[in-house]
């Protein structure tokens, strides 16, 4: 910004400095042309006084008569000032043309002068006088006629160079009056980019810092014109930036620490049951060794009760000690700040002896002090027997491994002859004169398959090229079986660093290799079902994928399946028969497949199936129908028939995925869409579309949780009509989102995914109290009698006990009047929960908020059960308010309705109102209150305030036009009627 300053006023100077520059120099010339104009004046006015000289002599020389006139004088006089301007005339610079004038006038005025002196000299001598008189009047003649003609060329000149002069200063005039506009004109242009440039960010900036005064910490400045008020601007906004996220980052934590104080609390409670569970005897010390709590096992071990214990130093009330003991662990863990552990051994008197093993923990202040231990003491005796017992069985199995050893060679590499020891004869099971010395005796009795391995890694090892000689091969018994051995060896070399002999061992490692493979099989199949895990699966999966990538006309098919209410059997029957079940199915799957094919436990009830090398897509689905007949006869488990389905998703290798991991998704999100779409016991074929539906649900959850972090909803508001005077009776909260690019999302495109997700409970939370704060404010600008009330819908997610303490605290803040509140449930929610929702329901009731069942007469309410919950009014669900304008039937159902609701002492409120036909039906049916399109469509809060300051609707026309027009339905662009 400053060098743009600087620039433009350097521009300004520059330009008036040029300005003035030239006008200067025009000024200078002009100048100049004035002085030779003045000059050129004087000359004038010399050449004037010789003409009037001349003039006079003349006329004084045509006046005397005679030589002696008195006249003469005044003739020499003249002539004398004649000469005089002819020499000053001569004195001027002229060209080189005047100037031979100029000196031809002074030769005329010399011969002037000569013909005057003969005439005033002549003596008597009359003809000779008018002569010489006659000869100087024609050169004074001629002398005056050149100086006129002198004197007039000059004016002539004179005045062109005087219009020149003054058309010059006229040029440097205007040169000034330009300048001095255009210099004006640049300085209100500057003038107007340095106000655009400074003042309007300068205001942006005050404004955007008096909205961050005032709370609103979403406003940025967006200013680039590269000066200083673009990194302004961009300090400026990161400085938002950090303050949002800085008030954020306080709400959060706020809130966690909320969170963390109730957390603690039943974490002190859980700790509480769980330290009076505990049977082992248990005790917590404080930094002076005070018993601050314990258990009664610690009070029987030492003998004492709980009360005596108490509040007491350990080393006085157990042991009678003035001080604590040296070895005491509980000083050793004060000490080192660590957990420790003892072995203690206590004699009897009786002889007896019991081991008990101690343990301590610290527990840290926050300083980091340890300031309390807690003793933990086990009775180990029957341990500590087992140990020695333990302790002595492994000295004999020391002394019986000595008293063994491996099989040992020594092989003389000259000689070619090799010594076996008897065990390693005995290993192979020979006696020792049934074996020779040769080293084909161990070479011939390797398994072929080895055999090239093992002498390989003998001549490397005799070459020098490996530090020893070890090798695991196989090597055949005398009953023909084979057995592994590991042999090793080490190789004598002498000075020319030439192997001579080589000596080693051999070990029976057959028992191990067979654990090494069950290890590996284990590793690759589930230890349940005993079938391929999701290791093994995958690795048959990729090897697929790769042979399809070779041949293109190979197909295969994933098939993924899900036991259908699987939790059920475990929740009721308990794991292990949940276990019996999952192996039970395992057999049926095998049974239902081909011979070749793949059938893999995942994990739970998760079933992986590869079906390689189809002739066609048919076959999967062939297999698929199989399974699902294998599956239908019931299963015996513990003498309880058990009927298991199973929904099962198919993915083919066409779908054009080359990862086995993306066929694998494609098969569960197929399942995922035969258990949602079709029910349970369904398959379902993956195509491109389900993944993606998949893909999109799960943008729209992230877009669901960043629109909760970003607080990106909003509230509609429906009003809900008193059908005998038209007036407002309350509003129904309707969510709605407003998304950053599709604008305004209704509820219907993302409330089923924040169900799923679980993030319709923070959703539920924020419309509760956004809905009761707005309807406070409401309540004290339109002071209604009855007071304006409010419903809000509430999820089954919702329904737990943090609600009642939710709507307590918002009731609390926002001031509201609790019976102007209404919390809207369905029917499905409160039957499917009842015995949770029960007490649930009686404590908002003691809170005095009003519970609504929504969408009455669509779920399977038990009429028996309805009049036991607290429930204030019944909502009739649109779709039967629609149908009464098509049949009577439909009527007949809201009538029963209502008389339910009246019998119950119930409200009822009819939903989707939009004819006044069914208006007028609902009015004869006493229907008391009234909602939907015919009045109003969910409203903004401008809208809604706008339609609460007139504060009923005109139903007399409503009735009126319903008795002509059966039917008529009402424009929805604006409520009609209102008053």
């Amino acid at each position: 910004m400053r060098r743009k300053i600087i620039l433009s006023l350097l521009a300004i100077f520059a330009f008036f400095t040029t300005g003035a520059a030239i006008a200067i120099l025009n000024m200078s010339s002009i100048t100049d042309e004035l002085s030779h104009i003045i000059k050129l004046q004087q000359v004038e006015q010399l050449r004037r006084s010789l003409v009037i000289n001349l003039q006079t002599v003349q006329a004084n020389l045509y006046a005397v008569n005679t030589p002696y006139s008195d006249g003469l004088d005044s003739i020499v006089s003249n002539v004398e000032k004649l000469e005089g301007a002819a020499r000053q005339c001569t004195s001027c610079h002229h060209p080189p043309r005047l100037s031979n004038r100029i000196a031809g006038l002074q030769t005329l005025i010399q011969d002037y002068e000569k013909s005057l002196s003969y005439f005033i000299t002549t003596r008597a001598d009359n003809e000779r006088i008018e002569r010489v008189k006659a000869e100087a009047v024609s050169i004074g003649e001629r002398l005056m006629s050149l100086a006129e003609e002198m004197s007039h060329r000059a004016s002539m000149a004179i005045e062109a160079e005087r219009s020149s002069t003054m058309a010059d200063m006229g040029n440097v005039k205007k040169t000034l009056l330009f300048t001095i506009a255009v210099t004006m004109f640049m300085g209100i242009i500057i003038a107007l980019l340095l106000t655009r440039s400074v003042i309007r960010p300068v205001r942006a900036l005050v404004s955007a810092t008096r909205s961050i005064a005032s709370g609103d910490y979403e406003v940025t400045i967006s200013y680039r014109d590269g000066t200083e008020f673009e990194e302004l601007a961009g300090h400026f906004n990161y400085m938002s930036a950090a303050i949002r996220g800085g008030y954020e980052k306080i709400n959060a934590e706020v809130e966690e620490r909320r969170i963390t104080e109730e957390a603690l609390i039943k974490s002190e409670k859980f700790l509480s049951t769980i330290f009076d569970s505990i049977r082992d005897p248990f005790c917590i010390f404080d930094s002076t060794y005070r018993i601050v709590r314990t258990n009664e096992a610690y009070a029987d071990m030492k003998g004492m009760a709980i009360e005596e214990l108490m509040d007491r130093k350990c080393y006085e009330v157990i042991h009678g000690r003035s001080s604590v003991c040296e070895d005491c662990i509980v000083k050793i863990t004060f000490e080192s700040k660590d957990p420790c552990a003892k072995d203690k051994l206590v004699v009897y008197q009786d002889g007896g002896q019991t081991w008990s093993e101690i343990y301590t923990y610290p527990i840290y202040s926050e300083k980091g002090e340890v300031s309390h231990i807690i003793e933990y003491t086990r009775d180990i005796t029957d341990r500590k027997k087992t140990e020695e017992k333990l302790k002595k069985s492994e000295e004999r199995y020391a002394l019986a491994a000595r008293g063994a050893s491996d099989g040992l060679w020594d092989w003389d590499l000259k000689s070619q002859q090799v010594f076996f020891s008897p065990r390693w004869k005995s290993m192979l099971g020979f006696d020792e004169d049934e074996i020779t010395n040769s080293p084909d005796e161990w070479l011939t009795r390797i398994h072929p398959n080895d055999r090239v391995q093992v002498e390989m890694e003998i001549n490397s090892h005799i070459n020098g090229q490996s530090p020893h000689f070890v090798s695991e091969h196989r090597m055949q018994h005398k009953d023909g079986t084979y057995c592994w051995m590991l042999s090793r060896g080490l190789a004598v070399f002498d000075v020319s660093a030439k192997a001579h002999r080589m000596v080693g061992s051999m070990t029976d490692i057959t028992e191990r290799k067979f654990a090494e493979e069950q290890l590996v099989y284990d590793a690759l199949h589930d230890s349940l079902t005993g079938l391929p895990n999701r290791a093994l699966f995958m690795d048959r999966l990729t090897h697929s994928v790769e042979r399809e990538k070779r041949f293109s006309k190979y197909l295969f098919a994933v098939l993924f399946l899900d036991i259908d209410r699987f939790k059920v059997v475990n929740d009721s029957m308990g794991h292990t028969v949940g276990d019996q079940l999952l192996v039970a199915v395992s057999k049926r799957l095998e049974e239902g497949l081909r011979p070749g094919d793949t059938v893999a436990r995942f994990g739970g009830d998760e079933f992986a199936i590869l079906l390689e090398d189809m002739g066609s897509k048919r076959e999967a689905i062939f297999v698929a129908e199989r399974i699902q007949e294998k599956l239908e006869a019931p299963l015996n488990m513990n003498g309880q028939e058990v009927f298991v389905t199973a929904s099962i998703g198919i993915a083919f290798s066409t779908t054009g995925y080359e990862q086995p991991e993306h066929l694998l998704r494609n098969a569960d999100i197929a399942m995922y869409h035969a258990k949602s779409e079709n029910g349970n016991d369904k398959f379902k074929v993956f195509d491109t579309g389900m993944y993606a539906t998949a893909v999109a649900r799960l943008q729209l959850e992230t877009e669901l949780r960043q629109a909760v972090n970003q607080n990106n909803f909003l509230l509609h508001y429906q009003p809900i009509v008193n059908i005998t005077d038209g007036k407002i009776k309350g509003l129904e909260a309707l969510i709605r989102w407003h998304h950053p690019v599709q604008g305004i999302v209704s509820p219907g495109d993302f409330i089923r995914t924040a169900e799923e997700t679980g993030i319709i409970v923070e959703i539920g939370e924020w419309v509760l109290r956004e809905a009761c704060g707005q309807l406070s404010r409401w309540q004290k600008q339109f002071p209604f009698d009855p007071p304006l009330s409010v419903s809000v819908n509430i999820s089954s997610k919702q329904l737990q006990p943090a609600l009642v303490r939710q709507v307590k605290q918002i009731i609390q803040k926002t001031g509201l009047l609790p019976d102007t509140l209404v919390l809207e449930i369905t029917e499905s929610m409160i039957m499917d929960n009842a015995e949770v929702v029960s007490p649930l329901l009686r404590q908002l009731k003691d809170m005095k908020t009003k519970v609504h069942i929504d969408d009455f007469g669509t779920g399977y309410s038990s009429l028996s059960y309805l009049h036991q919950f607290p429930i204030d009014a019944l909502k009739i669900d649109s779709s039967f308010v629609r149908r009464i304008d098509s049949n009577e039937d439909n009527l007949e159902i809201v009538k029963a309705i209502i008389t339910l609701a009246r019998s119950l002492n119930m409200d009822v409120v009819a939903e989707g109102v939009e004819t006044e036909y069914q208006l007028a039906k609902l009015k004869s049916l006493d229907c008391p209150y009234i909602q939907g399109y015919l009045f109003s469509r969910p409203l903004s809060v401008t809208d809604v305030e706008a339609l609460l300051r007139k504060g009923r609707f005109d139903l007399i026309t409503f009735f009126t036009r319903a008795a002509f027009n059966k039917g008529a339905s009402i424009p929805l662009d604006k409520p009609p009627g209102a008053v």
